[in-house]
């Protein structure tokens, strides 16, 4: 028997793989936040003073949403491909746990970001974490479709889904790290555009349960 196969012999519960997911989740899109400080002033009562300090905290501000963004559409997928998935195994748990290794990693590159926006090393390092985070989900997607997509998915359309998915997500991510080397302003436009793509699920039922 193939080590691939191995992983399949073990089956997992799906609710508790999902109540840990949602806690990591929840976790770090508030520890996100938690890297723009209050600015400090040396006038208290300077109304110029702290409009300044808060346009010095916009590029703080810009990587938090874009990472907010990322994450919430993110969590989303997870919830829709769980919900499609008739069970899950011990391959699945593994795809996750490796998916919420990057989500765990992604207030670091995010306060780099914020922090030194002009740097090239703290763009890339933050367009990579994402790039693999999306590519293990796509993956997770895959898993699930060829697997145990429950009977009231259309497989192949799943799977033409998966493609898309592999598209829009991983492969922009990609070019949106190389043309760092080119730009670094169209970087963060499109980290900032890719999760509108996923706001809603591609995958429909065949019927309402």
């Amino acid at each position: 028997m193939g080590m691939f196969k191995r992983f399949q012999l073990w089956k997992i519960n799906k609710h508790r793989t999902e109540a840990f997911s949602d806690g990591v989740f929840a976790i770090i899109v508030t520890l996100l936040v938690l890297e723009i400080k209050v600015p400090p002033l040396n006038d208290h009562t300077s109304s110029q003073e702290l409009l300044d300090a808060l346009v010095g905290l916009s590029p703080k501000i810009i990587s938090w949403v874009a990472s907010f963004f990322f994450i919430s559409v993110m969590w989303v997928q997870h919830h829709n491909l769980f919900r499609m998935s008739e069970k899950i195994d011990y391959g699945m748990v593994w795809l996750n746990d490796i998916f919420l290794l990057f989500i765990c990693f992604m207030p670091f590159p995010t306060a780099l970001m914020g922090e030194y926006p002009h740097n090239r090393p703290a763009v890339l390092l933050f367009g990579l974490d994402v790039t693999i985070a999306s590519l293990v989900q796509v993956w997770m997607y895959y898993y699930v479709a060829k697997n145990y997509l429950l009977s009231h998915y259309d497989q192949k359309n799943v799977m033409r889904n998966v493609k898309r998915s592999f598209m829009l997500a991983p492969m922009l991510l990609i070019v949106a790290t190389a043309v760092s080397f080119v730009s670094l302003v169209l970087p963060y436009i499109i980290y900032l555009i890719v999760p509108f793509f996923f706001l809603l699920p591609f995958d429909e039922e065949k019927e309402n349960l």
